[in-house]
């Protein structure tokens, strides 16, 4: 049996292998960015390296677990009036039953950035990095660490996703997050829903709501 330990650690050999670049976090000891970093942005090629990080994802998938990646064409990854579109990107499948396909999506400007999302590009677990400016750098070993995480609640399951008119919920068994553009909810409650979804059950879910249930990859 494949452990997700074993395919952190396979990701982190190929990484290691590209030679990418790599920098210290800019605001050590949590200190307070200065007010000009919020409207710099300070080499936006180096954040390239989550597309990296997301391509040996793939092959770690594929060759560790007999994942199969197709490969997916430019597409909207929100539902806006104005979407914004990915330009290249991957869509994983798991042979184990009853799991949620990952889909790593890479975009390049104002900067590169990863959309790691399941079943479909507007089911978004999560944007990498999340705004670029040198106020919010917090160095390359943060910003990989986050793309691990990310991946590895889908890979490790079960993972629950939720999606409403205007907000999400993404839960797996070591925290949670929901995100809301305009209307109020409850986040014990969308918590609570996700994780009675996960052990099988059927709550009555708010009108409207998409529901997206996986099991762990691993055997």
């Amino acid at each position: 049996m494949v452990r997700l330990d074993e395919v952190r650690a396979r990701v982190e050999a190929d990484y290691a292998g590209l030679g990418m670049p790599t920098w210290p976090d800019p605001h050590p000891d949590a200190a307070p960015p200065r007010d000009e970093e919020y409207s710099r942005l300070t080499r936006p090629g180096r954040y390239a390296i989550v597309h990296a990080r997301a391509r040996a994802w793939t092959g770690a998938l594929t060759s560790l677990l007999g994942a199969v990646a197709e490969p997916l064409t430019p597409a909207p990854l929100d539902d806006g009036v104005h979407p914004h579109r990915f330009d290249r990107g991957v869509r994983i499948s798991a042979p184990r039953p009853g799991t949620l396909p990952l889909l790593l999506l890479e975009h390049d400007t104002p900067l590169p950035a990863l959309h790691i999302s399941v079943v479909r590009p507007t089911a978004q677990l999560q944007m990498l990095p999340d705004c670029g400016c040198d106020a919010c750098d917090r160095g390359s070993d943060d910003l990989l660490e986050a793309v691990d995480l990310t991946i590895g609640t889908v890979v490790g399951g079960p993972s629950v996703v939720l999606r409403g008119q205007g907000w999400d919920a993404h839960w797996h068994p070591d925290g949670g997050s929901t995100h809301s553009g305009v209307h109020h909810i409850d986040h014990r409650h969308l918590m609570d829903l996700c994780r009675r979804l996960s052990a099988g059950d059927t709550p009555p879910l708010p009108t409207g709501t998409e529901a997206f249930v996986g099991r762990s990859w691993l055997d």
